[in-house]
């Protein structure tokens, strides 16, 4: 009997185990909107759990072609400009600005002033700066350009080359650049990505610097490739070639020269000798002095600065094109902004000032240049200049529309969300419109699915763009406003 009833149970085992085999456990009801994903349900004896939608995000390998739909007439600053009462009147005088600068070196950080900077640095509280920039990004989840994760070790190599000696004190040289250079987070050209597919942020580069950049340089690279610069609204690692080193009293000199042009296109061509050979651009605010009793055709002759034969600095004398260029800082007002900012539209999207292009706050930082005024680096420092207008988190879109429409100014005036700083241009049709060099619009859609819709450029538009998905628009965003004055 009792061995009966063995295989009795067994029969019965056999039996739940076929019936248990054929069960799909991937299969389930399909549903719709419900915002769940079905890929991520956990299956056991005991419980049925869902994982928590928000958490999960997958990232679309392809980008969305951003449609601008924006009438033509809107892409020109003279449409903007012909809506002023007075867009002739003098903002700032240069009296005025410099006072400004001053209160802005207060209020924000990011501005260095070079002529006062001490003859020494402290060794640890450098060599602190660089450990705690490699503790961060080591705890980082970044990528290389072949989409493999970046080691602790890649860190580590490159802070072992890195030469700040053994001595308590540092002593500074001075330094000006010769070339376009790009500022590097760590002293190296390889790119670090947030993602295996956004190729075109690279999360060490920290900013990019023109011809006759002056900079203070703290240290170097054991295999002197790579110098530690400090200039006047950002530091990081530039390559020693671009640089050439001078003295104390020339420097100086450079700072405070007093003939000077302005550039205020784009970019604008150098060139050396009778022939013009071309040597470089130099972007819009880049600041050259200029012989005023010489010119050349229809040039300017400027001083620029180069590298002798021992590695130090000379100037040579060389031309740029009179249209490329004011002699001294153009007037503050509002046309001069507008018509400087729509001469970037359309031009591509640099993150950092990479390739030599500009990213939100790079693009700012050239349009006001051109008047002396000094703005910080990065947008959150820039949004604390000026007079400053804050948005609480309850404030609905149609208060921030109509705040910015009654209180911002014309072409002075920033509108910002963290991550992105836009100049504001105007009001039509009861709309708050923009132009801003953005990269692009990210989006989750109600599954958590990412989109990203590719802008890379500057463009007009209005705040609204992006409100295909709720949140994700840009006025949705907008957290502050500020006045340049």
């Amino acid at each position: 009997m009792k061995k009966l009833y063995i295989l009795l149970l067994i029969i019965i085992s056999l039996f739940m185990f076929k019936e248990l085999s054929n069960i799909n456990i991937n299969y389930f009801p399909k549903k719709k909107d419900t915002g769940i994903n079905y890929g991520n349900v956990e299956i056991s004896y005991e419980t049925t759990s869902i994982l928590n939608p928000s958490e999960i995000k997958y990232e679309t390998a392809d980008k969305k072609v951003f449609e601008n739909t924006i009438p033509r007439y809107m892409k020109t600053a003279g449409y903007w400009i012909s809506k002023l009462k007075n867009p002739n009147k003098i903002i700032l005088s240069q009296k005025e600005i410099a006072e400004f600068n001053k209160k802005i070196s207060v209020i924000a950080a990011g501005i260095t002033n070079l002529e006062k900077y001490p003859q020494t640095v402290n060794q640890k509280s450098l060599k602190k700066i660089f450990d705690d920039r490699t503790s961060w990004y080591i705890n980082k989840k970044y990528y290389t350009e072949n989409g493999d994760f970046v080691f602790p070790d890649f860190y580590g190599t490159i802070s072992n080359n890195i030469d700040i000696g053994t001595k308590n004190t540092i002593n500074i040289r001075y330094a000006i650049t010769t070339h376009y250079s790009d500022v590097r987070i760590f002293p190296t050209k390889e790119k670090v990505l947030s993602g295996k597919t956004s190729k075109d942020i690279d999360r060490l580069q920290e900013e990019s610097l023109d011809m006759g950049t002056p900079l203070i340089i703290l240290c170097q690279t054991k295999d002197k490739q790579w110098s530690y610069a400090v200039a006047k609204t950002e530091e990081g690692w530039v390559e020693t070639e671009n640089l050439a080193f001078t003295n104390r009293k020339t420097f100086t000199e450079w700072l405070n020269m007093q003939n000077f042009v302005i550039v205020i296109e784009e970019k604008a061509d150098i060139f050396t000798g009778t022939n013009l050979n071309f040597i470089d651009y130099v972007r819009m605010g880049t600041r050259l002095p200029y012989y005023p009793a010489e010119k050349y055709k229809n040039s300017y002759v400027i001083k620029i600065p180069s590298v002798n034969k021992k590695g130090f600095l000379e100037f040579r004398k060389a031309f740029i094109n009179k249209k490329d260029v004011n002699i001294g800082y153009l007037q503050y007002t509002q046309r001069n902004v507008l018509n400087l900012a729509f001469k970037h539209l359309n031009e591509p999207y640099g993150w950092g000032g990479s390739n030599g292009e500009q990213d939100c706050s790079g693009y700012l930082s050239q349009i006001f240049n051109c008047f002396g005024i000094l703005l910080p680096e990065t947008s959150t420092q820039k949004i604390k200049c000026g007079k400053i207008v804050n948005f609480q988190k309850s404030d609905i879109n149609e208060f921030k529309n109509i705040s910015i429409l009654q209180n911002a100014i014309e072409g002075i005036s920033f509108i910002f969300f963290p991550g992105h700083i836009m100049l504001y241009i105007g009001n039509e049709d009861g709309k708050p419109y923009i132009i801003h060099a953005i990269w692009g619009l990210t989006s989750y859609d109600s599954r958590n699915n990412k989109t990203v819709n590719y802008i890379n450029r500057v463009i007009v538009s209005d705040l609204n763009i992006g409100e295909e998905v709720a949140g994700n628009s840009l006025i949705d965003r907008v957290s502050k406003f500020n006045i340049i004055k």
